[in-house]
């Protein structure tokens, strides 16, 4: 138990992101929402005061979309109910939810107007290539409701707009592990410390899970293969130590922008299987903190999705003592927010076990042959909560190899947040290359 409670287990305040976000402005009561097996829906909310429009109320809908629209379907726009309510002072209103079924998931329309009877509720612009203007109107009456969809912008060439566009699909057999699409990327991998540039970790996966009915970031994860996600084993466990379902649990590959889960590019999976390591036991032991996600689908690799290399044993982790790794993720910043918005990565010296043991008594309780230890000590640089399960990368041959998991830190006094004045516990991959691999019989390095 004294682990527990001088540890970070970076999982733990995650759920404090649900999969949800506002759109057309922060005030504007609508937001997209993730529902399992059917994607993103508008649910959206608003209050009139006039009696008269409880029974003849039109709701008005404008999005923009960077993809040609399909004439047979822009999208609907549904009243759902009218909630008779009273405000403080007694005074009867009327809340309105409403729906919004998006005509294009890849990517998500942006909303820039919607307006009940005279009242604007929100109004923005937004700035996307190449886009088409369209508007929902619905028409709520006692006895029938009327929508009308209509196109009300083009550009003035449509010949650059296409149904989709992935950054591109590439041949899974010819495209290696470790390479980045560097005839796409502008700016170098390496930024110490800065926001990343999408597609310079192509590999670096978003793993949620659903508690209560909310859908919440918990981990990062490395793609390793077509098949293959390597995470750590904690980030499958909740608050209280329950394991999480497998079929509560899904993974965003290609994902860049956490406000952003379903951007063009980005692939969303329910998982084959979660496979935690059999010799990880939460409430006992640290050791062993690895897991494996099988894909139930081999997924095709873009410009955007593309696996690390998986560190090729056997190695010991002597050879890697003195050298400077990346790692990257989505977690607490600077500025102690639980989540960054983009992904930020660091460069982290490995240490001796020698030198990490020494640096605290505490990592003779929660280090092992299986892990080894990273980091600055410098209070600023390097993971911290909400990076649990990400990767820890080298430049092996030529190719970004995957050598740690994000696995535990200590505490900073006072609070539970990851202390970054001491280093961090990474899961060594090597000892258990043949258990990870065994989950894909086709996989090879």
């Amino acid at each position: 138990m004294f682990v527990i409670k001088v540890l970070v287990i970076f999982g733990a305040f995650q759920f404090a992101f649900a999969q949800r976000y506002d759109v057309c402005g922060d005030e504007s009561g609508l937001r997209y929402v993730y529902i399992p097996k059917m994607g993103w829906v508008g649910l959206g909310w608003a209050n009139t005061q006039d009696e008269g429009q409880f029974r003849n109320i039109e709701l008005i809908l404008e999005y923009e979309t960077s993809v040609r629209p399909d004439p047979n379907n822009l999208g609907s726009l549904k009243i759902l109910t009218m909630i008779p309510l009273t405000d403080p002072e007694n005074s009867y209103y009327f809340n309105i939810p409403y729906e919004f079924t998006l005509p294009t998931q890849y990517p998500l329309p942006e909303v820039t107007k919607v307006t009940l009877e005279e009242t604007v509720l929100c109004n923005i612009t937004v700035s996307m290539p190449y886009v088409v203007q369209l508007r929902l109107s619905y028409n709520h009456y006692t006895q029938t409701n009327t929508l009308k969809a209509e196109i009300i912008k083009t550009p003035e060439s449509t010949t650059t707009l296409a149904p989709r566009d992935d950054r591109y699909e590439d041949d899974s057999e010819t495209v290696g592990c470790g390479k980045v699409d560097t005839a796409n990327i502008y700016v170098p991998l390496i930024l110490e410390g800065k926001t990343i540039e999408r597609g310079q970790w192509p590999w670096l996966v978003s793993v949620y899970s659903y508690s209560n009915l909310r859908l919440g970031f918990r981990c990062g994860a490395t793609l390793i293969s077509n098949k293959l996600v390597v995470t750590a084993a904690h980030c499958f466990f909740d608050v209280y130590n329950r394991r999480v379902k497998s079929d509560d649990v899904l993974i965003i590959l290609g994902q860049y922008n956490l406000k952003r889960p379903q951007d063009q590019g980005t692939k969303i999976v329910y998982p084959q299987s979660v496979n935690i390591h059999p010799d990880y036991q939460k409430l006992t032991k640290i050791d062993s903190d690895i897991a494996v996600v099988v894909i139930p689908d081999r997924v095709q690799f873009t410009h955007y999705i593309r696996p690390a290399c998986l560190w090729k044993g056997p190695d010991s982790k002597e050879n890697i003592v003195g050298r400077r790794g990346l790692t990257a993720g989505w977690g607490r910043d600077e500025n102690g927010f639980y989540f960054t918005e983009l992904p930020k990565q660091t460069e982290i010296p490995v240490v001796s076990d020698e030198e990490c043991l020494r640096s605290n008594d505490v990592f003779t309780r929660i280090t092992s042959d299986v892990t080894f230890c990273a980091g600055w000590r410098n209070g600023t640089e390097g993971p911290c909560n909400g990076d649990s399960g990400g990767p820890l990368v080298f430049d092996k041959d030529g190719r970004w190899t995957l050598r740690g998991v994000v696995s535990t830190s200590l505490l900073t006094d006072g609070s539970n947040t990851c202390n970054l004045n001491e280093y961090v516990v990474f899961t060594d991959v090597v000892p258990f290359t043949d258990w990870i691999t065994s989950f894909d019989t086709d996989y090879t390095y």
